[in-house]
């Protein structure tokens, strides 16, 4: 059976004869008339009495119609599935984060996406850990996850880089050190609010502390950078915080300071191995680009001598 035997089958039924199908259908009414009686032969049952004038359909004609009609829609929901497969129109794009990638930094960089495509709808979540996210786009549950790039990743997945993760030194209000710009070794005896991390995870701050022989109190571990910031403002602890936090820290009173060396991590978008899907490929564009603005808006403030905490802000006020 094939599908264009249910449609001129369909186009008889409601055109009441051969000749209103052909010509509707663009086809001889022998072309017709032959596929029908095709039809016929493989369901091995008449689907038409046929008269002088006209075809009735028989019993199992009546039978065949919503039956035929049901196939045939089916099809174009297939038809149009597979379109948006091919093309960024509507639906649901699943990206989800770890804390080190808020949901909050993900959604700030998304705005060209968003207007550009307002019938997507991003549904963005958050989870604990590296180890967490890699299994939900694994296991489907995230179509995208973003986060500092893992060690080791299964041969199922793939990892786009983005960029890297710089963190700078945020103290309580009235606890910046005489120079913007300190050694690593040198960041004082403030204890510091950490971030949670799992035991299969490297934190990049305590490794790079340990590298430069740095024994720093932790006077708290939280789950979020948010809550890092919490901790500095309100309870005179110190933390490392990503380059468009630091911004909002100083509206809020935070001293920030430039550590030497810089603690880096690249970071970027776990997915499933193959081909993105169009609404997932032009969200990750948007994203690199987005991030590519702001990266870039800071290389001109530390080209024209500004230390790269001044360059953020300066940043962060040009793209508002």
């Amino acid at each position: 059976m094939e599908l264009r035997q249910l449609e001129q089958f369909l186009a008889v039924v409601d055109h009441g004869g051969l000749g209103r199908a052909a010509e509707r259908l663009y086809l001889s009414q022998p072309t017709v008339s032959g596929s029908i009686k095709a039809l016929e032969r493989e369901l091995k049952v008449e689907l038409f009495h046929r008269t002088a004038r006209r075809l009735v359909p028989t019993s199992a004609g009546h039978q065949l119609v919503p039956l035929a009609r049901r196939v045939l829609d089916d099809v174009v929901a297939v038809q149009d599935a597979m379109r948006g497969a091919r093309e960024v129109g509507g639906g649901v794009l699943t990206v989800m984060c770890t804390p080190d990638m808020s949901g909050e930094a993900v959604a700030s960089w998304a705005g060209g996406f968003t207007r550009a495509y307002p019938a997507v709808r991003l549904d963005i979540s958050e989870v604990g850990s590296r180890h967490e996210l890699v299994a939900a786009v694994a296991d489907g549950r995230a179509e995208l996850g973003f986060t500092l790039a893992p060690d080791e990743l299964r041969g199922d997945l793939d990892f786009i880089e983005l960029g890297v993760q710089r963190l700078l030194l945020v103290r309580p209000p009235g606890h910046a050190p005489q120079a913007r710009r300190v050694p690593l070794a040198g960041i004082g005896d403030l204890p510091l609010a950490r971030r949670q991390v799992t035991r299969n995870e490297e934190d990049a701050v305590q490794a790079a502390l340990a590298a430069h022989g740095v024994d720093a109190v932790t006077g708290a571990t939280v789950p979020s950078r948010n809550a890092q910031l919490a901790f500095v403002l309100r309870s005179g602890f110190q933390a490392f915080l990503p380059l468009r936090m630091c911004a909002a820290a100083l509206d809020a009173g935070a001293e920030v300071v430039e550590t030497d060396p810089l603690i880096e991590s690249p970071f970027g978008v776990v997915h499933r191995a193959g081909q993105l899907a169009p609404a997932a490929q032009q969200f990750v564009a948007d994203v690199r680009s987005a991030l590519g603005v702001w990266f870039d808006a800071i290389a001109a403030g530390r080209a024209s001598g500004l230390g790269l905490v001044d360059a953020v802000v300066a940043a962060r006020d040009a793209a508002h």
